[in-house]
C-alpha cells in the first residue's frame, strides 16, 4: 500500500508536484501559470499535454473551467475517472461521505468482521468523534472528507452561511477557518488518521443505515482525545442507529459481555481498579 501524499492547500499540492513530476511519466514542465491549465508538459513519449492541478478534483467543475483547454486533470483527492469528460490522474483516493449517491446495503448484513468490530467499538462509547476511531488496525494515513458543493452557499441568503441554530448542521460548529476553507475548496475534513479499512467500514456501515454522523463541538473532541490541526476540520462524530440496535443489538450485547469477560480473567494486580472501571462503564451501558 503505497504511503499518502497529504496536503492542505492546493498551492501546497502544487509545489510537491513540480518536485515529483517526473513520477507522472512528465519529461519537464514547459509552462506553469496560475489561470488555466496551470501546466504545458512534456511528456516522456515527446508528446505535450495540458494540465490542470486541483487539491479535489471535482473542484475542476466547480471552478468552471473549460474542458477544451485541457488534456488531463491532477489531483491531490479524487474518487472521479474523469470531470466533464477530462481523465483525472489522482494521487490520493477521495474518502468521501456522500452515502446518499451509493447504493444501499442491507443492514441485516452479513457484516464483516471489520465492521462489526467497528460498529461494537462506536456502540460502546455512544457515539464517539470520527477521528477517534484511529486506533491499533483502525490507524493510518487516511482523511475522510464531505463534500459542500458551491450552489449550499449560494442557495443561502447574499450567498452567506446561515445563522441561528440548525440542527446537526455543520453551522453550529464551524470555526471562520474552516469556512473559508469550505468556500475556497468546497470540501470539509471530517476524519484523519484513518487505515484504508477503517474508511471502508464507516462507508459500508453507513451505506447499511447502522450509523449516522452528526457534527461535534470542539471541546467534546478534545474529550475524545483528538484535535486534528488541518484548516478544514469540523469535528465529527459517529454514532450506531436505532436500526443497529433493532436488528444486532443482541449480537452488541454479547460483544460487550465478552469484553467484561476478558477484562476480568487477564487482570493484574497493577491494572485491577482500571479494569473495574471499564467493566462498570460496559455494565451501565448495557
Amino acid at each position: 500500500m503505497k504511503e499518502a501524499v497529504i496536503f492542505e492547500t492546493e498551492g501546497e499540492f502544487r509545489e510537491w508536484f513540480e518536485k515529483n513530476y517526473r513520477r507522472f511519466g512528465i519529461k519537464e514542465i514547459i509552462l506553469s501559470q496560475e489561470v488555466c491549465p496551470d501546466y504545458v508538459v512534456k511528456m516522456e513519449n515527446g508528446e505535450c499535454a495540458k494540465i490542470e492541478a486541483e487539491l479535489f478534483a471535482i473542484n475542476f467543475k466547480y471552478h468552471g473551467h473549460d474542458p477544451n483547454k485541457v488534456d488531463y486533470i491532477l489531483a491531490c483527492f479524487a474518487k472521479e475517472s474523469e470531470v466533464d469528460g477530462v481523465p483525472v490522474i489522482a494521487v490520493n483516493r477521495l474518502w468521501i461521505y456522500e452515502p446518499e449517491l451509493l447504493a444501499p446495503l442491507p443492514p441485516e448484513g452479513p457484516l464483516s468482521e471489520d465492521e462489526f468490530t467497528l460498529l461494537c467499538i462506536i456502540d460502546f462509547h455512544g457515539s464517539l468523534e470520527i477521528s477517534a476511531l484511529a486506533i491499533g488496525e483502525f490507524s493510518g494515513d487516511q482523511n475522510i472528507f464531505r463534500r459542500v458543493p458551491p450552489n449550499f452557499v449560494a442557495s443561502s441568503p447574499h450567498g452567506k452561511f446561515p445563522r441561528g441554530r440548525l440542527d446537526d448542521s455543520i453551522f453550529n460548529v464551524i470555526t471562520p477557518e474552516a469556512k473559508e476553507y469550505l468556500k475556497k475548496y468546497h470540501h470539509i475534513l471530517i476524519g484523519a488518521g484513518l487505515s484504508e479499512k477503517a474508511c471502508e467500514c464507516l462507508e459500508s456501515l453507513r451505506r447499511r443505515k447502522l450509523i449516522k454522523d452528526r457534527p461535534l463541538p470542539f471541546i467534546f473532541a478534545l474529550h475524545d482525545g483528538k484535535l486534528i490541526e488541518h484548516k478544514g476540520w469540523v469535528p465529527t462524530e459517529v454514532y450506531v442507529t436505532s436500526l443497529a440496535h433493532e436488528i444486532h443489538g443482541e449480537k452488541l450485547k454479547e460483544w460487550h459481555l465478552q469484553q467484561i469477560r476478558n477484562m476480568r480473567t487477564s487482570s493484574t494486580p497493577n491494572d485491577n481498579q482500571a479494569k473495574e472501571l471499564s467493566v462498570h462503564k460496559i455494565i451501565n451501558f448495557l
